[in-house]
């Protein structure tokens, strides 16, 4: 009877360590994890500080890539561009690489350069809408058209681009900074 009652006494014993363990444990996993969260938003506020800089002055400079990843036409639905397609401005050039699809109103046989171009600019003018975007809007004209494209660029390098010509239908994309293949050095 002895020996029953040293085991309960045992086994209430090594229950009663197991679960300070176990408080133990979970006490030093919150801990981590809270002083984990707050190096992460550090970490996260300033990356975001780094990529607000690094788009204005890819802004302030006139050189800057912006690749697009989805294409908006008027009519259908939005679709999903592969890789390469992007705008770039280099000072006073714009060099304009854009899908397109919608309605051609009077173009060249065999549909012309469309989107696809370089060209100098004829016009720029770019304003702060709110703390986080600036609004730009680019004039540019070729032998073909002549182009308005109004680009949206917010500080996280996140970029909304609409494009008007007079012998196609107006289309919308969306992208972001592109900052890999910089040649403003």
């Amino acid at each position: 009877m002895t020996e029953q009652i040293d085991r309960t006494k045992n086994y209430y014993k090594m229950k009663k360590m197991i679960l300070r363990t176990t408080v133990s444990v979970f006490v030093c996993t919150c801990f981590a994890l809270m002083l984990f969260s707050c190096v992460s938003a550090e970490e996260r506020a300033a990356r975001q500080a780094e990529q607000a800089k690094a788009v204005k002055t890819a802004l302030d400079t006139r050189n800057y890539k912006v690749s697009i990843n989805r294409m908006y036409p008027m009519k259908g639905g939005s679709k999903t561009v592969s890789y390469g397609y992007c705008i770039e401005v280099r000072n006073d050039s714009l060099i304009s690489y854009l899908p397109y699809i919608g309605r051609a109103y009077n173009v060249p046989y065999g549909g012309g350069k469309g989107f696809n171009f370089s060209a100098p600019i004829s016009n720029y003018r770019e304003q702060q809408q709110k703390s986080d975007k600036r609004h730009i809007e680019i004039d540019v004209t070729n032998e073909e058209d002549i182009y308005h494209y109004t680009l949206s660029v917010f500080d996280n390098g996140n970029c909304s681009l609409d494009v008007e010509s007079r012998q196609r239908e107006r289309i919308s994309y969306s992208g972001e900074m592109d900052f890999t293949s910089r040649n403003n050095h």
